[in-house]
């Protein structure tokens, strides 16, 4: 895959500077930025916002339209929440188990080293500096950093690294648009697929029956590059050595990078979730094959 201008730029912004997407207002930075990046290839962008709460709201980004189109290429953008062990790939529960298990072991140690802090201020520290001085105004600094901390590491935000998931099946979605203005094809983003299928579901209710959904998740892995569902084409995945299998999932097409195991389960090991370049290779499966 050759690396454009373009495609390196996308790659620093949404690797650096868009990495987060957990909350709701670095989400709305995300999709100004991603709309701004899709404008000059297609036009027919479109914002749908659903679930609403008092404090934000969930958004699907569509590119085309969904009515209409006979082939429509998915990806989840939030951030995924930290969490212990691989990535098990279709296993909701096992997934929300480790999950729990990185925020309550996470917040039990800020709460202790936060615990620890305050005893040595007070033992050490807090009769000797004046209220107004910049000591004290240090130790007030870090009491704020400290509890931004705990309230990130509460919501499983921890330190995101998610260029493998999924930054990555961003970029490809990203240049796949950048190749293809057909009305036939339509493109969409969406929200929440780190927790669950909301944001599939949305989607899945403005589409028109009879569309073709492929859904991408962590492509840009060092992991075989896998495909479940019943609406590929044979020979191309023969040709690009994609495996494949036709098992049911659903109405959903799925294209993802991960390790087989013995009980035929799909997992993603930690050393991928965290690899700090992309495989191109897969990448460029991904756009011979919806190309």
């Amino acid at each position: 895959m050759n690396q454009t201008e373009a495609f390196r730029d996308w790659l620093f912004r949404y690797r650096y500077v868009y990495r987060s997407r957990s909350t709701d207002k670095s989400k709305q930075r995300f999709l100004k930025a991603l709309i701004a990046d899709i404008i000059p290839f297609r036009k027919d962008l479109q914002v749908i916002e659903y679930d609403h709460t008092k404090k934000n709201a969930s958004r699907n980004l569509y590119v085309g339209d969904l009515t209409k189109a006979k082939r429509i290429i998915c990806t989840y953008y939030d951030t995924p929440p930290q969490h212990f062990g691989d990535y098990h790939f279709f296993d909701r529960q096992e997934q929300g188990r480790k999950t729990n298990q990185f925020i309550l072991t996470a917040s039990a140690v800020m709460i202790l080293l936060g615990l620890l802090g305050t005893w040595l201020y007070i033992h050490f520290a807090s009769g000797r500096f004046p209220l107004l001085s910049w000591q004290t105004a240090l130790f007030a600094l870090g009491v704020g950093i400290y509890f931004l901390l705990l309230n990130r590491v509460s919501r499983g935000a921890g330190f995101e690294q998610n260029l493998t998931r999924n930054t990555s099946s961003i970029l490809a979605l990203l240049s796949l648009i950048s190749q293809n203005s057909q009305t036939a094809t339509a493109f969409a983003f969406l929200d929440e697929g780190s927790y669950g299928e909301r944001g599939l579901e949305v989607l899945r209710d403005s589409a028109r029956p009879n569309a073709k959904i492929y859904y991408l998740d962590s492509i840009g892995a060092d992991a075989p590059i896998r495909a479940i569902g019943k609406q590929f084409n044979e020979g191309q995945l023969q040709q690009l050595a994609i495996e494949h299998s036709s098992e049911a999932m659903g109405s959903i097409n799925y294209l993802f990078c991960a390790e087989k195991q013995q009980d035929q389960t799909y997992v993603l090991p930690r050393k991928q979730l965290k690899q700090k370049e992309l495989n191109l290779r897969n990448m460029q499966k991904v756009l011979a094959l919806f190309g």
